[in-house]
């Protein structure tokens, strides 16, 4: 009897079942990308969880314990830390903002042509591989546990994704991630105990794993540095936190959820790498790092729970490749139809787009899967390529009231020049291209900045400090080629400022602004 593939199976039943339970929900495009803004603290907490130990964390976390040792753990102090920090001090802001995406930002505070790069940087450079470095996970564990084919496991796994995401959407995604959480924490804790039970014991891990795997340092510290910068920055700009966020049916729950979710998640990544160090014992030096999890899972279990554990590994895999292609799609169909093509779309035509986004999101990962070769590498170049170009300008939309439309495109782009030219010269001094890119970005933004004017299409604005006034008055977007001074705002909103739980409107008025001086 094949344990693996009948647990696997009857997963996937359940979850269809949820995903069309969710599915009776969805009347509108609210409904479908933010779950109509309703999402309570256990599915959103769940769904940062499962999103976040996907292939990179279990797959990639497990394979760089294994090569790296305890030196990866860096990676996860790095997320976490930068996440916590940024929900609280962040959070509160852009819940107000009630944002779909990342560039809708963008778009509010320096105009909507500012938007674009970001929205195509995010919807292709970054959701786009991530969601194909899913499909080759799970593709991974199907070729390993029966007959099929690593090509049709690719396939296999985008059909059964698409199928969920277009189903259900945030509804289905949040429910069915939430479900998954429970499977992957059993999954990876059960994994650890009984890995280390099967190679002799905590006494033999500690006595015969090679010090260099167990020394936080042993990789020195440009190394630490380079680790840290890849992973951390990315986190403040994580389009999928503030979709959870967004979809909250309060601050509070969102924000709690979210740092929770991290928190736990940063504990899964460290278990994901003590089962990596563990496995030394077990598999020659030369074994595939991203064959370690899989590999050790069916080394030391029968199918019976072998295969709940694959389940594990597949509920992660799966819920992030749902994540990640209902993100990229928003992208699509918030960011550049609806901001670009159709302004004026009704919320039928969004609703319809949004899922057409989501198959045109879900072949082009397809295609990326069928070349992806090394998981963690592809990962990282979407993180710091997409940290490069988003964070110094999120950072003055929030801080810098002086920062202008110039400044940001010419930031954004010169972020992502300096990031490949360093790459390309071979990361000079073993420094990875996100410092620089990072560096190139925040400079050009600053000094172009002081360098031009505020353009007609700006909101002059820095929203945290707007919001910590009390002067951030509502959640719609700003009208075209207006620059909201105190005045203009106060005379806009004085006779209808709506409560701060009401839908979304996105062709109507403006923020409360400080006045230019």
């Amino acid at each position: 009897m094949n344990w693996y593939l009948i647990w696997i199976v009857g997963f996937l039943l359940l979850l269809f079942a949820v995903s069309l339970r969710s599915s009776k929900t969805v009347k509108t495009a609210d409904d479908y990308a933010m779950a109509d803004f309703k999402l309570g603290f256990f599915p959103i907490c769940g769904s940062i969880i499962a999103t976040v130990t996907g292939s990179a964390a279990l797959i990639g976390g497990a394979g760089k314990g294994f090569e790296m040792g305890i030196s990866y753990f860096v990676t996860v102090i790095s997320f976490v830390l930068f996440t916590i920090v940024g929900m609280l001090v962040l959070g509160p802001v852009i819940r107000k903002l009630r944002l779909f995406t990342v560039p809708e930002l963008f778009a509010r505070r320096f105009g909507k042509l500012s938007a674009l790069i970001p929205a195509l940087i995010i919807g292709f450079l970054y959701m786009t591989p991530t969601f194909g470095m899913q499909l080759v996970g799970m593709s991974s564990i199907l070729s390993s546990i029966t007959d099929l084919p690593f090509f049709w496991g690719i396939v296999l796994g985008f059909a059964v994704t698409l199928v969920f995401t277009l189903i259900g959407g945030m509804p289905s995604v949040a429910w069915t991630d939430a479900i998954q959480t429970i499977v992957i924490l059993a999954g990876v804790v059960l994994t650890l105990v009984m890995g280390i039970a099967y190679v002799g014991g905590p006494g033999v891990v500690a006595a015969a794993t090679p010090q260099h795997l167990v020394s936080f340092g042993s990789i020195g510290f440009t190394e630490l540095l380079n680790w840290f910068l890849i992973f951390g920055p990315f986190y403040l700009v994580w389009q999928t936190t503030w979709q959870r966020l967004t979809a909250a049916k309060s601050t509070k729950v969102g924000v709690s959820a979210v740092v929770i979710g991290f928190i736990i998640s940063g504990v899964i990544g460290l278990l994901a790498i003590v089962i990596g160090i563990t496995a030394v014992q077990a598999f020659p030096a030369g074994t595939a790092p991203d064959a370690i999890y899989t590999s050790f899972i069916a080394e030391i279990f029968p199918g019976s729970i072998g295969g709940l554990l694959m389940v594990s590994l597949l509920a992660a895999l799966l819920t992030g490749a749902t994540s990640f292609l209902l993100s990229g799609a928003i992208n699509i169909s918030k960011d550049i139809y609806e901001g670009w093509i159709n302004p004026q779309a009704k919320d039928a035509q969004i609703l319809k787009v949004s899922r057409l986004s989501v198959g045109f999101m879900a072949v082009l990962g397809l295609v990326v899967a069928l070349l992806v070769k090394d998981i963690i590498a592809i990962y990282q170049i979407a993180l710091a390529f997409t940290a490069s170009a988003l964070v110094a300008p999120v950072l003055a939309a929030m801080f810098w009231e002086r920062a202008t439309k110039a400044g940001v495109i010419v930031s954004t782009i010169g972020a992502l020049v300096a990031s490949l030219a360093w790459r390309l010269a071979g990361t000079p001094f073993g420094i990875h291209e996100i410092a620089p890119g990072l560096v190139a970005s925040a400079v050009l933004l600053v000094v172009v900045s002081l360098a031009t004017k505020h353009s007609d299409d700006e909101t002059v604005i820095a929203y945290y400090h707007a919001f910590r006034r009390g002067r951030l008055t509502s959640d719609k977007v700003p009208a075209e080629g207006q620059v909201a001074s105190a005045a203009e705002a106060l005379l806009a909103e004085a006779d209808s400022a709506p409560d701060a739980a009401a839908p979304r409107d996105s062709a109507s008025t403006t923020f409360d602004s400080k006045p230019r001086g």
